[in-house]
């Protein structure tokens, strides 16, 4: 692949979502524009990841997505919520719900910064992150950041009305 891998060693009593638990904290460097290659890499990371899942190989594929984070910090919420989609489709559950958890520390890291304005994009983002949570049977993160709040203070669906309201042109009466 030519990126840089963690270094893997398959060891049986390593659950899988230990690895998860202990990936980078989310959000870091958010601003840093990656480079083409470095794009390729990460692309490439994630691909080989969810083979890794279809294949069976658990604990490989977080491996590659957690390669993928430590090439490109700035994007742990969408990587997060992609292992977690990943994982989630494919049954293993416990595994996906800390792998949610992360992507909504990831998302939050984000918001948090002074200045950052809340969009519905990130609310629909975590309203689907909490409801696949709840989903799974997990416990849904206490929230940090506005967006966050918001999230577990509404349902999704008030929160797809009020975005869509608000990105939807007034009707003019004919």
């Amino acid at each position: 692949m030519g990126c840089r891998m963690r270094p893997y060693r398959e060891d049986p009593m390593r659950a899988p979502f230990l690895l998860i638990e202990e990936g980078p904290i989310p959000g870091s460097d958010p601003d840093r524009s990656l480079t083409p290659a470095e794009t390729k890499c990460v692309e490439n990371l994630r691909k080989a990841g969810k083979k890794a899942i279809e294949r069976g190989k658990i604990t490989e594929s977080i491996f590659h997505y957690l390669s993928a984070m430590d090439t490109a910090p700035g994007l742990a919420g969408p990587i997060y919520l992609d292992l977690a989609s990943a994982l989630d489709q494919t049954a293993y559950t416990q595994p996906a719900v800390i792998a949610y958890r992360k992507a909504w520390a990831a998302f939050e890291a984000v918001y948090n910064r002074p200045g950052m304005q809340v969009e519905g994009r990130v609310l629909l983002n975590l309203a689907d992150i909490r409801d696949s949570i709840v989903r799974l049977g997990g416990q849904v993160p206490a929230p940090t950041s506005e967006p966050g709040k918001i999230v577990v203070a509404n349902s999704t669906r008030k929160i797809q009305e009020q975005y869509f309201k608000q990105a939807l042109p007034p009707a003019t009466p004919r």
